[in-house]
């Protein structure tokens, strides 16, 4: 199976802690301290592959792509936008995928976060795209509710994944009082991505 661990460093740096229709990535000092995240991002899944040309060259084109999508993603950014980041991402990946061959993360764990984050960031950034909440706003709730729906699922613990829809639920409809088309969407989501993702490293692995 073809490592992805430069895609997946380029999608965690742009999308996990990260909202990519914030306001506030316009402003000069958090545009530069997502940059730094960014950069620390990618090396943590990549810093092993430096030891040769091949390998500097793919995490230098990494990170120079990246740093050109965040500061023309300043002018504004649309879905269409994003998802053609994330395929040039991986295109690179593709290019490059030799010098991932013998990473010290392995392919299943890799695979395995890149689940994790299509399950709960890009989550959120589909529920930020439709107008399911507000393009401006943190979702740590239903980041942190898929999250463990994912984690339960891979471990097929499924009465643990509706207790976690359960409180969900409950922490929606008590601390946070705010009717939203999000009380449904994002466990129903989360089921769903996590349930063929994992399907699919089933079939891989």
């Amino acid at each position: 199976m073809i490592p992805l661990h430069g895609f997946l460093s380029h999608f965690v740096a742009d999308h996990a802690f990260s909202n990519v229709y914030s306001e506030k990535l316009k402003l000069k000092n958090n545009l530069i301290t997502h940059i730094v995240w960014s950069i620390l991002a990618i090396l943590s899944f990549t810093f092993d592959t430096l030891k040769t040309p091949l390998g500097i060259t793919a995490f230098l084109l990494l990170i120079s792509y990246h740093i050109f999508i965040d500061i023309y993603r300043t002018k504004g950014t649309t879905f269409k936008r994003e998802i053609l980041y994330l395929i040039g991402a991986l295109i690179i990946n593709l290019i490059f995928y030799k010098v991932y061959m013998n990473s010290y993360i392995s392919n299943e764990f890799i695979y395995y976060l890149i689940g994790m984050m299509l399950a709960t960031s890009f989550g959120s950034f589909i529920e930020r795209t439709f107008n399911i909440i507000d393009k401006q706003i943190k979702d740590t709730a239903g980041a942190s509710e898929r999250l463990a729906i994912y984690i339960f699922l891979s471990k097929f613990k499924i009465e643990w994944v509706l207790i976690s829809i359960f409180v969900g639920l409950l922490y929606r409809f008590f601390i946070v009082k705010q009717k939203s088309k999000e009380w449904i969407f994002s466990p129903i989501y989360g089921v769903i991505i996590s349930s063929i993702w994992l399907l699919i490293m089933k079939g891989i692995f």
